[in-house]
């Protein structure tokens, strides 16, 4: 840890160097990259390097005497542990008396304010959301360069990773009708654009039916795509594209061209072309419309909730995935079960070693959706924990396990939690685990109207732990890529009043359900399911959905407090685990495997 620390102090001061030579005196480095992607590939890791903080979510300031990183309650104990040391403080997001950047900035810098970024890795609303109207109070200055590219001597490479096709019969959609759909409902939104740019590397796998693996656990590759009337063209790693790919994209009217050829394009455009972007387009590519004088539009984006209602193939898609993956969590959970029985020594890491293993047996298995989060006792409390060999429990038959995880197969994602009673548990542990079980049955049981979005239902998820005075500080529900990342949108369900949760939910878009309760230094439980918006009839009063529950797992009755639980949340509980049972015995070839499940879904 000392020499980790010692390394990151080597490292601000290279940038601090930096930032001298370029005159500025302070230096944004935000968890990005030039495709405002959620997780990224080690090249773009560009404030992990810099702080030595290892989560997804983050905005690092550095001056000349300060650096403080800022990120949400998902982090706050493991940037606690991880900023020791460094010249970082943390700044808890959502807490009060917590400045803002823009406020932190104000305190920090007195009469010089010139304040840097790399335009490429910076979108407007970013910007926008950091100064918070404040922009006036400094000098913004877009470097011309990136500076990691000069100070990070063992950089990764870009990444360029193969990319495969993915068959229409399990898309549902040839990516010809995705184009076209693309580009007309682009111009609805605004009728003078002509290019219609996509930079979100899922929404370009999407629109094309490829995939990649340039972001671990993410099937993507990194790539710009243009959408015309005619032809599009894609800007990628040209060497990555097979004669079979090629041959593809010749056949969906796709042109291709060299990652960074897109500054050309832009530059050769003729000049009645208007291009359309999204508001999330780094600035690096605004900047070279304004450079060529071209005309350029921010729209609504409209591809995200495109994507978002599933395809009635990728429906049955998921169905297929979600039986694969129940079958490992039940071969799984059934040898678990037996380890600890038996005395044997178990970590964290074995726990996701072993889970992994058997989800690899099936052939369908393309890799993990996102890494395992494994945590055993005060580990469980760590809502993004990651067990490392030096820092993995070994479990003991008692308290909490959470299992946090999922895997990409060929027809579909899974993203499933988990919480094990591993023995005995406290009377806290099995009222917070009881508590919990209650908010993920309501929400799964809502029938709501349509045009209901994502705040309206978070409260379902909420309402019994808020009577006992609990909450948790992450989002309850996110969408799920079909074979795609994990975390999809428009759509989430959450507490915050976000563009996220104002999105109506529509039949065919999946939604986790995902509540939890986490006492620091001592448990923490979630339960989650991934769930399908589904029509459930009409009224006199409008059109009604519902949820399926996707997932296939039983939920473990051992720490639920009976007596805190209705008698329509039993009911559910018995029927959920009639259908786990009714779908998962006939796949299940051992029989031992078959009497653990009966066991584990016997009704209430």
């Amino acid at each position: 840890m000392l020499m980790k620390n010692k390394h990151i102090r080597v490292n601000v001061r290279s940038l601090r160097q930096w930032m001298e030579e370029e005159r500025l005196d302070a230096f944004i480095v935000p968890s990005i990259d030039p495709h405002n992607s959620e997780y990224l590939a080690d090249h773009w890791k560009t404030r992990q390097w810099i702080t030595g903080f290892t989560g997804s979510a983050g905005t690092a300031v550095i001056t000349a005497k300060g650096a403080a990183l800022w990120t949400d309650s998902r982090y706050f104990l493991q940037a606690e542990e991880q900023l020791e040391g460094t010249p970082f403080e943390l700044m808890r997001e959502g807490v009060p008396q917590t400045p803002s950047i823009a406020d932190w900035l104000d305190q920090q810098l007195t009469d010089e304010r010139r304040v840097g970024y790399y335009g490429e890795l910076m979108t407007q609303e970013l910007l926008d959301d950091i100064f918070g109207g404040h922009e006036q109070d400094f000098i913004l200055k877009a470097t011309e360069g990136d500076p990691f590219r000069y100070i990070w001597h063992d950089r990764p490479g870009m990444p360029a990773g193969t990319v495969t096709i993915v068959p229409d019969d399990i898309a549902g959609m040839p990516a010809e009708a995705k184009l076209r759909k693309i580009f007309e409902m682009g111009r609805e939104a605004c009728p003078e654009a002509t290019i219609f740019v996509l930079n979100d590397l899922s929404e370009i796998a999407w629109a094309l039916n490829l995939r990649g693996c340039d972001i671990q656990y993410n099937p993507v590759f990194v790539g710009y795509l243009m959408v015309s009337r005619q032809r599009s063209t894609l800007f990628t790693d040209l060497d990555r594209l097979s004669p079979e790919i090629r041959a593809y994209l010749g056949r969906i009217s796709v042109s291709v061209k060299r990652y960074k050829g897109w500054k050309n394009f832009i530059e050769d455009a003729a000049h009645g072309e208007v291009f359309a972007f999204p508001r999330t387009m780094n600035l690096c590519m605004v900047k070279q419309c304004r450079t060529y004088r071209m005309n350029y539009r921010f729209i609504d984006w409209q591809v995200p909730l495109l994507r978002a209602v599933k395809t009635p193939a990728e429906q049955a898609g998921f169905r297929r995935a979600m039986e694969l993956d129940g079958v490992a969590m039940v071969r799984f959970l059934r040898r678990l079960e037996i380890a600890l029985a038996a005395g044997e020594s178990i970590t964290e890491t074995g726990v996701d070693e072993l889970l992994t293993a058997l989800r690899a047996e099936e052939p369908e298995f393309k890799g993990l959706s996102f890494a395992t989060i494994a945590g055993y006792g005060p580990h469980g409390a760590i809502v993004h924990y990651e067990a490392t060999p030096e820092s993995a429990a070994l479990l003991r038959p008692e308290g909490l396990l959470l299992l946090d995880s999922g895997a990409h197969y060929s027809c579909g994602t899974t993203d499933i939690t988990r919480t094990i009673a591993l023995g005995p548990v406290s009377q806290e542990e099995r009222r917070a685990y009881t508590l919990v079980l209650k908010g993920h049955i309501a929400l799964s049981r809502c029938r709501f109207p349509q045009g209901t979005t994502g705040i309206q239902l978070d409260l379902a998820a909420r309402y019994a732990m808020w009577q006992a005075g609990y909450d948790y500080g992450h989002g309850t529900g996110h969408g799920v890529g079909c074979r795609l990342c994990v975390h999809e949108g428009p759509q989430q369900i959450r507490k915050n009043l976000r563009a996220c949760t104002a999105v109506p939910f529509l039949p065919g878009m999946t939604i986790t359900d995902e509540p939890g309760i986490y006492v620091a230094g001592h448990f923490g439980v979630r339960i989650e399911n991934t769930l399908l918006t589904v029509e459930d009839g009409e009224t006199d009063y409008g059109r009604f959905y519902r949820f399926e529950p996707l997932t296939l797992c039983p939920i473990d009755t051992a720490p639920v407090d009976l007596t805190m639980l209705s008698a329509e949340e039993i009911k559910w509980l018995n029927d959920y685990h009639a259908t786990v049972r009714r779908r998962l015995e006939p796949l299940l070839a051992d029989p031992a495997d078959k009497a653990w499940l009966h066991k584990a879904t016997m009704p209430l």
